[in-house]
């Protein structure tokens, strides 16, 4: 009986122990562990073996999280500020607000705001390798063409097509731009040279539904659904959001938000309603301070809070 009870309550402690966790202990830093210190964790992408990355801003680098909540830096650090390829013992980084990875050819891809490049991060031989792949280093304005000539101005977000293309969402000029076969173009955007014109603001993250890309406009606080090569069109939101900062969609095709200027989390259903993520102590919500991004691995949604330095989770 003894044992029965025991295991009862290891079960009930698992459960709940499962239901949501925050990782950091809200103040700055630089540790995986005793105690995991983050600082400003930013943006969120897919990796390997039920794992996700997280862009540690503050931090230059790119770092996994696991199911148990494990921390491990891939690259970067606090002490890693600046430009410089190569082998990421020596590689520096700056200003990084985009991640994505490439689970066929295992390449990791990011994307800053501040060098406007695309970098390709590959493993060779257990070791990490950086190179620019796209964008004048240290350069921004608009220049479309050759990969290493092309311009970008404040790059943010970036996903992997299917035909292994890479977009990138160029807030400065307004625009999701494409990378493929050492050519850059553009998708859409807000001018008229665009082949798809929007008027959007402040595109700063984006995220695919399917085929689709919904996108949030933190300038208008708006989102967007865009079909490549046919249409984009706004959501007709039964609320309004303030700040809308980062996306995700479920497999249902259901929309989260992280929402800096409300401090919440707000899931859209069927494009158009809205409703707020419950905010508890327990999950941590309460007390958000500038959500900046959100993503869904394994049924649990995850939450960067970029101000209080930690990543929150609540069981879907």
């Amino acid at each position: 009986m003894k044992t029965l009870i025991i295991s009862l309550i290891f079960i009930i402690f698992l459960s709940i122990n499962t239901k949501s966790q925050t990782i950091g202990d809200g103040s700055p830093g630089f540790t995986d562990n005793n105690p995991v210190l983050l600082d400003k964790p930013i943006r969120f992408s897919p990796y390997k073996n039920n794992t996700f990355l997280f862009v540690d801003f503050n931090n230059y680098a790119i770092r996994s999280v696991d199911e148990k909540g494990q921390v491990k830096t891939l690259f970067g650090g606090s002490d890693k500020k600046g430009y410089k390829d190569g082998n990421t013992k020596d590689a520096l980084f700056d200003g990084i607000h985009g991640v994505a990875y490439d689970n066929k050819k295992d390449l990791i891809y990011i994307a800053s705001a501040s060098s406007n490049i695309v970098r390709e991060v590959s493993n060779k031989n257990g070791e990490f390798y950086v190179k620019t792949i796209a964008g004048t280093p240290q350069e921004k304005g608009f220049n479309e063409g050759s990969a290493n000539k092309a311009k970008f101005n404040s790059l943010h977000q970036i996903l992997l097509n299917k035909d292994g293309s890479i977009l990138v969402l160029d807030i400065g000029n307004a625009k999701i731009r494409k990378i493929d076969k050492g050519q850059v173009s553009t998708l859409v955007g807000k001018d008229s040279l665009s082949p798809i014109k929007v008027d959007w603001k402040y595109p700063i993250d984006m995220a695919f539904d399917g085929d689709d890309i919904v996108i949030c406009d933190a300038g208008n606080s708006n989102i967007y659904r865009f079909t490549p090569g046919k249409e984009i069109k706004q959501l007709q939101l039964s609320q309004p959001l303030k700040m809308p900062h980062g996306i995700t969609a479920d497999k249902n095709g259901n929309l989260y938000i992280a929402d800096m200027g409300n401090n919440a989390i707000y899931k859209i259903e069927n494009d158009k309603t809205v409703s707020k993520i419950k905010a508890t102590p327990e999950n941590g919500f309460d007390k958000l301070n500038k959500p900046a991004d959100v993503i869904i691995v394994n049924g649990v949604l995850w939450v960067a809070d970029l101000y209080n330095h930690q990543l929150k989770q609540q069981k879907l």
